[in-house]
């Protein structure tokens, strides 16, 4: 299912697309995708993106949030939680350090 979204995603043009394999460490979600966008109108515009897509495709967006300000996006697609950071974000909240130690899946 994260393959599905990882398409979306490159459509949307983010960058550094990671997906950590959640399983072991939460019931709630399967798969946490972090990646990267340089503005948050680019971030605006790949949530946007994502939700049309995603139910043209069948997958369910449970939850979101974002807003005009925002650097840091939160997409609960059920099975799959997209990060989205605006700029230098991601570093700031490091979500990267704290999944390190679960896998990294091979994007396809």
């Amino acid at each position: 299912m994260y393959n599905k979204v990882i398409e979306i995603l490159n459509k949307a043009v983010v960058k550094n697309i990671k997906v950590y394999d959640m399983k072991n460490l939460t019931p709630f979600y399967d798969y946490s995708i972090i990646c990267s966008v340089n503005t948050g109108r680019q971030g605006n515009a790949a949530v946007n993106y994502l939700k049309k897509e995603a139910d043209e495709i069948g997958l369910i967006v449970r939850s979101f949030s974002s807003g005009a300000e925002s650097s840091w996006y939160l997409i609960d697609l059920n099975d799959v939680v997209v990060h989205l950071f605006v700029g230098e974000e991601r570093f700031r909240y490091n979500l990267d350090g704290m999944y390190g130690d679960n896998p990294i899946l091979t994007i396809e």
